[in-house]
């Protein structure tokens, strides 16, 4: 409630200013962030350029290289995919695509999102936000956000690449100048990897965009469409090592998002934003079972989920004063899940369920210039049907000493809502639960200190509490009391040549679940990368290195083990044979190391393919 206040009365403070001289602090405008100048060392961004340097296997291997996530997969191929930031539930990030959110909240995972299902030829480009950015997202960003922009206009390009593990990817872009305003793009990719009978991968995906641009408005169409089809052991199972049966889990998805935004500049200080978004998707489990361990086993079961989502939103931008832009808008939300399937406990035991979720919101924002300092400011007001109305609240403040140095601060109170996975199971599910809730603190600085070199500190904190848990003594979904994260980032950027540039990423992270007996998987206390990119004449080389300490992981057939750190070596290397034509070789985990990102899911091969980029 104090966090409120504060924000309010800065609100205040921010829209009665008078103009000031402006001071050149530089801001990053990521994740769709509207007016947030989101100046701190928190934010992130992979342009496309560096996708095709990096040429990954799949959207999980693009998301390490990116700092501060901390990713893990069941597996190489198959399994599904966790990202954690600072601490937090993969299902705390808010995953958008061109700005639409397309978390699932009807699996079990609680509304987290299987990034396996979205290729990286499709991708111009990913933004990411460290921290609670409820006030300006809604429910979903308590932890983080990740925004995957989808390919805009460019050259046409074919791309081909083939590697062991039965690995086989293709793509194909086609992108038309129309005229000066007009502009359409097509992109259709494929990808399969068939590490083993228990880890097998295949994606196909199609995107069509269309894009109007001129003096006084702009109009994007965007339509995707993605199947996947998994095996894998299943979550929990201990994978290769302790799975019992050795059978593996089958996954098979679509996913459609459809998007439009448009964009209106009614004067030279008024612009208004009208956005239309559909999503749906589908996914089929047949889960094998796990037999009875350390811990209780889980019956065999096939279901299948279906989510839709609409959205409406409108907003409108006001540049008050030459230090001063506000935003007004209202959101619409409609979302429909339901559950068809069953659980085999001897005799099939149906698991339907159907749930829709309506919810109405109002946000403003604002970010003004006083001398030296900026000021970020977000109010949300969300109703939700069946549940309270919630308020949300962002404050951001950074202060320029000089030209090179910065100081950051940011605030932030959020909310997230039960996945209807956990409010209406029929097994596990309780409709009683209470939305999670979180309260996010960080500062830094930031220091540049030669010509495109920088230096960050990042220390944060965060609260959540009310987390929704699985108790096994009840057999149904609760609230359990808090977990506290806090921690400290560093990050260097250096060109130490003109053909050669270092950058250096570590992170501590201490978690504690004020609960006894209480342990979150997946959180190793210390974590980074130091990445080294060579470029000189025709030739690139990027290579890096991934390191964390040990963690706590568990399985139904072993329960909670500590799993040993790693450290893993891979590069990509580019031959630009001609302006059209570049050749392309990437190795992940080129020292061959043994380790496991989950229980008894091990990697100890490399992953080697090479490929060629035609531009017509």
């Amino acid at each position: 409630m104090k966090l409120k206040l504060v924000a309010c009365s800065l609100f205040i403070l921010s829209a009665s200013s008078s103009a000031l001289a402006q001071q050149d602090i530089e801001s990053m405008t990521v994740v769709g962030s509207r007016l947030d100048s989101l100046s701190s060392a928190s934010t992130s961004v992979l342009t496309r350029q560096q996708i095709e340097q990096y040429a990954p296997t799949n959207t999980v291997e693009l998301l390490r290289r990116i700092p501060h996530l901390q990713v893990a997969e069941n597996g190489q191929a198959g399994g599904l995919s966790f990202v954690s930031i600072r601490g937090g539930e993969t299902n705390f990030t808010l995953i958008m695509i061109d700005g639409i959110t397309v978390n699932d909240p009807t699996n079990s995972r609680g509304g987290g999102f299987d990034f396996n299902q979205l290729s990286p030829s499709s991708i111009e480009r990913v933004e990411v936000y460290r921290g609670g950015i409820s006030a300006i997202y809604g429910g979903e960003a308590i932890s983080g956000a990740i925004n995957f922009v989808t390919r805009e206009a460019g050259p046409n390009s074919l791309n081909v690449a083939l590697g062991n593990q039965q690995q086989a990817q293709a793509s194909l872009t086609l992108s038309r100048q129309i005229n000066a305003s007009n502009s359409i793009l097509f992109n259709g990719s494929t990808q399969t990897r068939e590490v083993s009978e228990f880890a097998q991968h295949d994606n196909k995906q199609l995107l069509l965009k269309f894009q109007h641009r001129n003096t006084n408005r702009e109009h994007t169409v965007v339509a995707s469409f993605s199947e996947q089809d998994n095996v894998g052991f299943a979550e929990d199972s201990g994978g290769d090592l302790f799975a019992m049966p050795q059978i593996a889990e089958t996954r098979d998805s679509e996913q459609w998002i459809v998007g439009l935004n448009n964009l209106f500049r009614l004067s030279e200080t008024l612009t208004l934003n009208a956005n239309f978004s559909w999503v749906q998707h589908q996914e089929f489990a047949n889960n094998p079972g796990i037999f009875p361990g350390v811990l209780s086993g889980v019956p065999a079961s096939e279901i299948e989920t279906n989510y839709k989502k609409s959205e409406v939103e409108a907003f409108v931008t006001w540049q008050a004063a030459d230090n001063w832009d506000l935003l007004v808008g209202a959101n619409s939300k409609n979302a429909n899940g339901n559950n068809k399937g069953f659980v085999d406990f001897g005799a099939q035991v149906p698991v339907d369920f159907d749930l829709s979720l309506d919810a109405n919101s109002a946000f403003i924002q604002s970010s003004s210039q006083h001398g030296n300092l900026t000021l970020d400011i977000g109010l949300r007001f969300d109703s939700p049907d069946d549940f309270d109305n919630e308020f949300s609240s962002r404050v951001s403040l950074a202060y320029a000493f000089s030209d090179n140095l910065r100081a950051f601060a940011v605030v932030n109170e959020g909310y997230k809502l039960p996945s209807f996975f956990a409010l209406a199971h029929p097994l596990v599910g309780n409709p009683d639960l209470k939305p999670e809730r979180s309260d996010n603190h960080e500062v830094g600085v930031l220091f540049d200190f030669a010509e495109k070199a920088q230096i960050s500190i990042t220390y944060f904190d965060n609260e959540f509490t009310d987390l929704v848990d699985f108790d096994a003594e009840t057999f149904t979904s609760v609230n359990r009391s808090s977990v506290d994260t806090q921690g400290v980032e560093f990050d260097l950027r250096m060109p130490i040549t003109s053909w050669f540039d270092m950058s250096v990423d570590v992170a501590y992270t201490d978690v504690d679940a004020n609960e006894e007996g209480v342990t979150l998987r997946r959180r190793p206390n210390w974590s980074g990368s130091i990445a080294a990119d060579f470029s000189w004449q025709d030739y690139e080389l990027n290579s890096y290195l991934t390191f964390n300490d040990a963690f706590y992981d568990s399985s139904i057939a072993t329960g909670l083990v500590k799993l040993g750190g790693s450290g893993i070596l891979g590069f990509s290397a580019n031959w630009f044979y001609s302006d059209a034509l570049r050749l392309h070789l990437t190795v992940d985990n080129a020292l061959g190391k043994t380790y496991q990102e989950s229980v008894g899911f091990v990697i100890d091969d490399s992953s080697v393919r090479a490929g060629l980029q035609y531009s017509f």
